[in-house]
């Protein structure tokens, strides 16, 4: 009877031992649903749409890319104008460069509405046949950008060259994509946008300075690859003689000084420093002349104006000793340290300056309201140091007399102070020879060429550019070995991941089968 009570009791219980062991999977699988989705919940609304984890940014948008993108209140038209079959090289290599291009567009878009993208085929689109009409200039394949209201909108057009260089290695395969993209749009945005009057980049000349004419890619004391730059940018470029000239024309936005084997006389200096007082701006490239008979830097002439203005110029050249061990004069010059705007604008690869003369704060008696920041500096000490010493024929050695050691100043900004507001009035550089036609045609130059920039657009007041947009660079990757070799690594890799898949399962099945 007490056996039949427990049986009985064993049978009713059994349905309830079911139902709690089903609450139980019920309420696991809601915690875990719960769990994920407050992950998803998370990512959705704390985290950004992509995380760029790459070492160099190569996914995340330069910030004169971002500053122009917020600054836009007017539409702005991208149109893609590509055939969906390519037939020719030049066309396939357009459509490789537009898909990495939609790609930016994207992320451009997350910033600001009003840039919108489509992509139109000339031959089979109505749209596409209309705008090329409409456009004269407009030739498939290409990306047409226009901005403004219908009827009075302005327009862009880039090309394949424009937006990516395809590079080949000795066997014809694609070894390097360099693209341009974002810096061809940046560019397009900035003269579309620009508006107002063109900006006057006057150059002195007349004491040795780098040749404003000279087009040659492989001189040295030619800047005409720099003033093409500008012109491209819409900037006028004219040539300053101020011995011809009783002052600094009125239209000036910027006078630039690029080097020079002479001394400014008293005059000349006079005329510059009324200029920079009654609020000119300036771009000072300080170039170093030695004087074997002094053994010293020969004066530029202009030293106490920029004492005047809190710059002073140091009677040495930066050194910097390579990782073999071998002492260079081309010195790489990195971004400063500091929050300034123009400093956070600059291009983090570093700029390479030759035989650059070291800058300093000035403590001249002498000094107008201004702010001093440094915007570029050498490695730290024993790697480079500023070298006072000059004796000839022995290789420059740190410790001497007149050494400073580094990091030392290369570059400097100097502000302005007007009661709470800073104006930019000067950019002081350590050297010339690194804006000259050779180093700018070289692959490096490009560096060069966007902190030049940088600091033109901050002294003419155009913060929302502050500087050239660098490439992107996309390396291929090509697997060693012998084709039976990667044919056996798919299939073996194939093998261990199902062999993975099996097992989980069989031990998955075999417990629940133990209970």
């Amino acid at each position: 009877m007490t056996r039949l009570r427990f049986t009985n009791r064993g049978r009713m219980s059994r349905p309830l031992f079911k139902f709690q062991k089903l609450q139980r999977r019920i309420a696991r699988f809601a915690a875990v649903v719960a769990f994920l989705t407050g992950i998803n919940l998370f990512c959705v609304y704390c985290l950004p749409a992509h995380i760029d984890l790459t070492r160099r940014g190569r996914f995340t948008l330069a910030p004169q890319t971002r500053n122009l993108l917020a600054a836009l209140q007017t539409p702005v038209e991208v149109t893609i104008l590509c055939p969906k079959v390519p037939k020719s090289a030049g066309e396939h290599n357009f459509r490789q460069a537009a898909v990495m291009f939609r790609d930016m567009l994207q992320d451009c878009r997350r910033l600001q509405p009003l840039l919108r993208v489509q992509e139109l085929d000339a031959q089979e689109s109505a749209a596409g046949r209309q705008l090329q009409q409409h456009f004269p200039d407009v030739a498939s394949p290409c990306v047409l950008i226009t901005y403004g209201l219908p009827g009075a909108a302005t327009h862009e057009i880039l090309s394949a060259r424009d937006l990516a260089e395809f590079r080949v290695g000795p066997d014809r395969r694609l070894v390097a994509i360099e693209f341009f993209g974002e810096q061809a749009l940046a560019a397009a945005l900035a003269r579309l946008t620009a508006g107002g009057k063109t900006a006057v980049f006057y150059v002195a000349t007349g004491h040795g300075e780098l040749a404003l004419d000279d087009d040659d890619r492989q001189s040295r004391r030619g800047m005409g690859r720099l003033a093409q730059m500008l012109r491209e940018l819409d900037c006028a470029v004219r040539p300053l003689d101020l011995t011809a000239m009783a002052r600094v024309p009125y239209d000036a936005t910027v006078v630039m000084i690029p080097g020079g084997e002479q001394a400014w006389d008293d005059a000349q200096t006079q005329k510059l420093g009324q200029y920079l007082r009654q609020g000119g701006k300036a771009f000072v490239l300080a170039d170093l002349n030695y004087d074997p008979q002094e053994r010293q830097p020969v004066a530029n002439g202009f030293e106490e104006l920029l004492a005047e203005f809190g710059v002073a110029i140091g009677n040495d050249r930066v050194i910097t000793r390579g990782i073999t061990g071998q002492v260079e004069v081309a010195s790489p010059a990195l971004p400063a340290a500091g929050d300034h705007p123009l400093v956070r604008s600059l291009p983090q690869s570093p700029v390479t300056l030759f035989e650059c003369r070291s800058l300093r704060s000035s403590t001249a008696l002498k000094q107008v309201s201004t702010r001093a920041v440094p915007l570029l500096v050498s490695h730290a000490a024993p790697r480079a140091w500023a070298d006072g010493d000059f004796v000839l024929g022995q290789l420059p050695e740190p410790g001497g007399e007149n050494d400073s050691d580094g990091p030392v100043v290369m570059a400097m900004a100097v502000e302005r102070q007007q009661g709470e507001q800073a104006l930019p009035a000067l950019v002081v550089v350590g050297d010339a020879e690194f804006v000259s036609n050779r180093v700018l045609s070289e692959p490096a130059g490009r560096v060069n060429a966007s902190f030049v920039l940088s600091c033109l657009n901050w002294l003419r007041g155009r913060r929302e550019l502050l500087g050239d947009v660098p490439p992107r660079r996309a390396e291929g990757y090509r697997l060693t070995g012998s084709p039976e070799a990667h044919r056996g690594l798919v299939w073996k890799s194939s093998l261990v991941l199902w062999s993975l898949i099996v097992t989980v399962g069989a031990t998955v099945w075999t417990s629940r089968r133990r209970g």
